[in-house]
């Protein structure tokens, strides 16, 4: 009977995470819908400071949202790599990424920015991230330039 019990829990308790759906919901800053990850694409950009950790939609949201906290933070943002996300910090105001990671930002339409606002491991996954999504004339931003752009004044629909 005891075993019984056990299997009717671990079944009840497998159906019950296979059917909730998993890290839906809006960007806190641009409030559009979450973009789940993929087999072949990662797409949560996910903030961490303290012991709390915060979903996004791309990275430009989160550069865009900084001001809201004041401790410092981690960035996972998604790469061309699945589960090898470009890991950025903010430590006492100053951002740092790890060296030769580069930046694409060429969304025109926010509904476009989970895959046109995204971190890359190197020029070359940028290049070829660039290519297959029609992004060819991008130019791959260090993150000094990338956080420039994105605190630009906004003009337009961005």
């Amino acid at each position: 009977m005891k075993n019984l019990l056990n299997i009717l829990v671990v079944t009840t308790t497998i159906g019950i995470a296979a059917s909730s759906p998993a890290h839906e919901g809006d960007c806190p800053y641009c409030k559009m819908k979450l973009v789940q990850n993929t087999k072949d694409q990662d797409n949560e950009v996910v903030v961490k400071f303290g012991n709390k950790k915060i979903e996004y939609r791309c990275v430009y949201c989160v550069i865009k949202d900084q001001g809201r906290y004041k401790a410092d933070l981690i960035v996972y943002a998604p790469s061309e790599k699945v589960g090898e996300p470009v890991v950025l910090k903010r430590t006492a105001g100053k951002w740092s990424a790890p060296e030769g990671s580069v930046f694409l930002n060429t969304f025109t339409k926010h509904a476009n920015c989970a895959e046109l606002s995204r971190a890359f491991s190197s020029k070359e996954a940028f290049a070829d991230y660039a290519k297959k999504h029609g992004a060819e004339t991008a130019k791959p931003l260090t993150l000094d330039e990338f956080l420039t752009l994105v605190n630009k004044p906004a003009s337009g629909s961005q």
